[in-house]
C-alpha cells in the first residue's frame, strides 16, 4: 500500500484538489437524491465548502501530491461528548483500498483526544458501499430515520 499523507485541511486545499473530491461526493448523492441534493454550480459548491471551514474540521488524505479523500467532523458536547462525522468521501479510483478505514482511524484518535464517548454518522440507504464499509470497520446501527415526501 502507498504511503498516504493525512493532515488537517487548509483553505488553500480547496483549490488544490479538495473541491474536486467534494464535488464528486456531492454529485454521487445528487444523482440518487436530486430532491435533496439540488443541482448546484461549481462556484456554489465552492462557497459551500468554504462555509464548512467555519463550522467543521476537515482531514484530508493525500497520495503523493493529489488529495484523494477527506473526512469532515465536529465535536458535539450535549449530554455526552461525541465526534459527529459529517462527510467521508474517497475519490472513485481510490475506493476499496482501505482509505476510508484510515480516515476513520484518524477520527477515532481525535475523538479519544477530545474525550468523546463515541463517533456518530448518518448514511443514506442508497449508499450501499459506504454502509457496508461502516459496518465492516465496527459501526453498528443505532436508530432509523424516516421521511415522508410531500412533493
Amino acid at each position: 500500500m502507498n504511503d498516504f499523507i493525512i493532515r488537517e485541511a487548509t483553505l488553500e486545499d480547496i483549490d488544490n484538489g479538495l473541491l474536486n473530491v467534494y464535488i464528486e461526493g456531492y454529485e454521487y448523492h445528487q444523482a440518487s437524491r436530486p430532491d435533496v441534493f439540488i443541482s448546484r454550480a461549481y462556484e456554489q459548491l465552492r462557497e459551500d465548502l468554504i462555509k464548512d471551514f467555519d463550522k467543521l474540521s476537515i482531514i484530508i488524505i493525500i497520495d503523493k501530491t493529489e488529495i484523494v479523500g477527506y473526512l469532515s467532523y465536529k465535536i458535539v458536547d450535549r449530554r455526552n461528548r461525541k465526534l459527529d462525522l459529517n462527510q467521508l468521501v474517497i475519490k472513485e479510483d481510490y475506493r476499496g483500498k482501505g482509505l476510508g478505514k484510515i480516515l476513520i482511524e484518524e477520527a477515532k484518535k481525535i475523538a479519544i483526544e477530545n474525550n468523546c464517548s463515541r463517533i456518530e454518522l448518518n448514511c443514506w440507504l442508497f449508499n450501499k458501499n459506504a454502509l457496508a464499509m461502516y459496518e465492516h470497520i465496527g459501526f453498528c446501527k443505532q436508530r432509523m430515520m424516516y421521511e415522508m415526501k410531500l412533493k
